[in-house]
């Protein structure tokens, strides 16, 4: 439907010609600009999506309204649907459009602009709606499963002739586009950033767009001033304390207010600090009390825990008490506030959108008599002071933020627990008191939790990990999780972890299931088609969960002395894994320990057809001589000059230097196939028979599973008998050379080419396996043949493409910046070749009468197979899967040109 409006000026409705209209609010010439490039989508014919970007601070709020207003008053639509992600974002849009009077009536009661809401509760139906894309999503689910007892009734949403979209993410976008799609309305997004899949979704390109610094450059927004604070930047990493390091920073952004940032005032400009959690908020506010020496209105905390958030958000944008408002998240977008002359960041931020978000706060500008009406010694508002005390300013931050773990409750299922969830979750405290009780000699260490999660003993030593403490005052490894008890509930650590990660575990599944429909958007947006994508996610989702289900089973039976023991091929099963690469054992050995359990033997080091028993860590960790749980592997500890305070340096353990570790004597079947022996006073008859009966070239000589005496071979039974004709066993016997099983294949190379052969001395000492060269040569060839064919694969996708396509439209699809610089095909990957075939256009120029979504399907677990064979991974390939890359091949040099 093409929507025009050629009335640019608004004009008083005749019912209210006598009344003094309302202030206009007056669009500034950039807001022109974007109106205008709108207006004109709009007027164009059949328009279906548009992406506007503009930087924070813009106004796009005031677009919206002043757009739905336009056209609603001209009749140029009926109803528009105004989506955004954030439930905060709803509501302030909302807010917006019932306090917007851009001309005559139409903001007042009874006015043709009625704005209804769906945010959570229910709602009366208007001509503007806003809603949460959660909520219209889950509705449109509904709709197509035919549940009609949905959450919104079917007339709110019914006749909609315009979406718009505020600030939502790349997912959320893509389901969004579908949406409006299917009830055949344009879409209109704005945002502040985009990625390359994000354009892709509108055309390529934005239909209008202005930078940050742009808007800086032109006087629309205010540039930022930069404040670090460096008292206490471990203050954001806490949750409540401890109250003297918040002090501190709270005490150093004081004096930098006034003799750096803002010389000439005295009174405390409009600040906002954003916390890292309603805890941590409630302990600034009162720092900020103590060190400003103000009463309690001075700075308030402004949360989703507060009963009545928006009246003391309304107090600080309007009035000019409080000053100073601590919040976390819920201001850091879609909240006009131009009065904020200071933004306070004491919680680390990993994503840049957010920052930026956040950065509007304090952009906008604002009139002088406004300013002064909340900040009486203010003259005007030139730009706005940033104080950082965690680095968020720094240069190159976001560059790495990415690859930070998030600290997030669900996201605890996928890494290793510290023991700063526990604080996060809320079942540990911050200033709880630990105990230690030492095995060896009976006395008891005490140790306090601080803010950041470390344990502070009493001596003044500071550990990262309960492990490290642990280890340190017994002088031997030990794991912390269970060492440490807590002094009030007399448990240990290791029990508050089992309960938090039981709340993750359910936290997941739901989470799974509420997200479910935005995965099967974006997989549907990307495939072109819906069928599977959300069971594919959902199962993806209920699979993780089984499996954590399954461990804490596992953990519950060790825990009752019941150990389970199961083949290494059924224990990886309980990811889905069929085999063992670098990726995988990352992820059993996080979950192994989050559990407490570990595996005896270690499961990488043997092959996928002997067992493991799954038991408890701790029961590993009884020993000096035991290896402590790899967070616990710590250097010594260094006090630093003129402090009591102790700096811990700490290095990964073994296991996390080497996360990709090759083959082992352990991984060879034979190394497991046992042995077939005779005893030293045996003849060497019975050796020559059971050589025979065997088809044995050597056979050992033991006088127990793990006394192993030496070997005989044909080639020292000749040498005995030549010498003497009738010579005993003895004289036939060699000396016997044994390798562990857990010694690296390549290090043990040597001794086998040296002796053809050696024994295998197995996780129970006792002698497992014989290994010979021949068996070696036969691993590589079944290890090494994949990667043939793999590389076959890579030269004919290679030239099938360099016949097809061009370079230049290779580049835009896999160079856009520029920053590989591809020049060639012989640069591209095999994800390159996968991102190419991917694209409509690239594969239509193959001219195969193929379908492009299963070969991509293939080619997608292609080079899936790819990355474990080039991380050389200690495990062949399943026969199934060896098929498959030939069949594969097959394919390609049937159409090869």
């Amino acid at each position: 439907m093409a929507i025009d409006d050629d009335n640019n000026s608004a004009t008083p409705s005749p019912d209210h010609r006598d009344s003094p209209p309302p202030a206009r609010v007056l669009l500034r010439s950039a807001q022109i600009g974007a109106m205008d490039a709108i207006m004109a989508f709009l007027a164009g014919e059949n328009p279906r999506r548009a992406l506007v970007q503009a930087p924070v601070g813009f106004g796009k709020t005031i677009i919206i309204a002043e757009l739905c207003s336009r056209l609603i008053q001209a009749g140029r639509a009926r109803k528009i649907l105004i989506v955004t992600d954030l439930r905060w974002d709803a509501v302030a849009i909302y807010d917006a459009l019932r306090r917007y009077h851009p001309a005559g009536d139409r903001g007042r009661p009874g006015g043709p602009l009625h704005v209804g809401q769906y945010v959570g509760g229910a709602s009366a139906p208007g001509n503007v709606m806003v809603a949460t894309s959660q909520r219209l999503l889950s509705h449109a689910k509904a709709q197509e499963q035919g549940d009609r007892a949905s959450l919104i009734d079917d007339e709110i949403l019914d006749g909609i002739d315009l979406v718009l979209v505020y600030e939502a993410h790349r997912t959320t976008q893509s389901a969004l586009v579908e949406f409006s799609d299917k009830i055949a309305a344009p879409l209109i997004a704005f945002g502040i950033s985009a990625d390359k899949r994000t354009l892709d979704l509108f055309g390529g390109e934005p239909l209008w767009k202005q930078s940050f610094e742009q808007a800086i450059l032109e006087g629309y927004n205010l540039p930022p001033r930069i404040y670090r604070l460096t008292s206490a930047p471990e203050t954001a990493a806490g949750s409540a304390g401890p109250r003297a390091r918040i002090h501190e920073v709270v005490t150093e952004f004081r004096d930098k207010l006034f003799s750096e940032a803002f010389p000439d005032r005295t009174m405390v400009p409009k600040t906002l600090i954003f916390a890292m959690s309603d805890a941590h908020a409630n302990a600034v506010v009162e720092a900020c009390q103590q060190v400003f020496e103000e009463t309690q209105d001075f700075a308030v905390k402004i949360t989703a825990h507060l009963t009545n958030p928006y009246e003391v958000l309304d107090r600080f944008r309007t009035e000019r008490g409080p000053r100073i408002a601590v919040s976390v998240d819920m201001l850091a977008s879609g909240v006009d506030m131009p009065a904020v002359e200071c933004l306070v960041f004491l919680r680390p931020i990993r994503s840049e959108l957010l920052y930026q978000q956040m950065l509007g706060r304090g952009t906008r500008r604002i009139d002088s008599d406004s300013l002064q009406a909340v900040t009486p010694d203010a003259r005007e508002k030139t730009f706005f002071a940033v104080f950082d005390a965690v680095g968020v300013t720094a240069e190159g931050h976001f560059a790495t933020a990415d690859r930070i773990p998030r600290q997030d409750h669900h996201r605890l299922t996928t890494r290793r627990f510290r023991l700063s969830d526990l604080l996060t979750g809320g079942v540990l405290s911050v200033g709880a008191y630990l105990r230690f009780k030492s095995r060896r000699t009976g006395s008891v260490t005490t140790a306090v939790v601080r803010d950041d999660g470390s344990l502070d003993l009493l001596d003044g030593r500071v550990f990262l990990s309960p492990s490290a403490a642990a280890s340190a005052v017994a002088g031997y490894p030990v794991n912390g999780w269970t060492a440490w008890v807590t002094e009030e509930e007399d448990a240990p650590l290791d029990q508050l972890r089992q309960t938090m990660l039981s709340a993750a575990v359910d936290d997941l599944d739901k989470l799974g299931q509420e997200s479910a429909t935005l995965r099967k958007a974006t997989d549907a947006e990307e495939s072109g088609s819906s069928d599977g994508s959300d069971s594919e996610a959902g199962s993806e989702t209920e699979e993780r969960v089984r499996c954590l289900a399954e461990l804490r089973r596992l953990r519950r039976d060790a825990d009752a002395g019941k150990p389970h023991t199961l083949s290494v091929r059924e224990f990886i099963a309980l990811w889905g894994a069929r085999g063992r690469d670098a990726h995988l054992i990352e992820i059993i050995e996080t979950d192994l320990s989050n559990h407490g359990l570990v595996t005896v033997p270690d499961f990488r080091l043997i092959t996928m057809e002997d067992q493991v028993t799954v038991g408890l860590s701790a029961d590993a960790a009884t020993s000096p001589s035991d290896a402590a749980e790899p967070d616990a592997v710590d250097t010594p500890l260094t006090a630093a000059t003129g402090t009591t305070r102790i700096t811990e340096r700490t290095k990964p353990s073994k296991i996390r230097q080497r996360p990709e570790r090759g083959l082992v004597v352990g991984n060879l079947p034979s190394a497991s196939l046992g042995v077939e022996s005779v005893k030293p006073a045996a003849t060497i008859e019975q050796a020559i028979t059971t050589m025979l009966l065997h088809d044995y070239s050597q056979l050992a000589v033991m006088s127990g599973q793990r006394n192993l005496s030496g070997a005989v071979t044909w080639k020292s039974i000749a040498k005995a008998r030549h010498q003497k004709r009738d010579a005993p066993l003895s004289a036939a016997v060699i000396p016997a050379v044994e390798v562990s099983y857990a010694e690296d294949l390549i290090d043990a190379l040597p001794k086998i080419t040296a002796h053809d052969f050696v024994f295998v001395r197995g996780p129970h000492n006792t002698i497992s396996g014989i290994v010979t060269a021949s068996d070696v040569v036969q691993t590589y060839g079944v290890m090494t043949s994949p990667f043939f064919i793999i590389g076959e694969i890579d030269q004919i996708l290679r030239w099938i493409l360099e016949d097809a396509i061009d370079i230049e439209q290779v580049q835009v699809l896999c160079d856009a910046d520029g920053t590989r610089q591809i020049d060639g095909f012989s640069r591209l990957t095999m994800g390159d070749y996968q991102r190419v075939l991917e694209n409509p256009e690239a594969w239509a120029a193959l001219g195969w009468p193929l379908d492009r979504r299963v070969f991509s399907q293939w080619l997608r677990r292609i080079c899936e197979m790819r990355n474990n064979i080039m991380h050389f991974n200690g495990d062949p390939l399943p026969d199934d899967m060896v098929t498959m890359l030939k069949n594969f091949l097959s394919l390609l040099r049937e159409y090869c040109p």
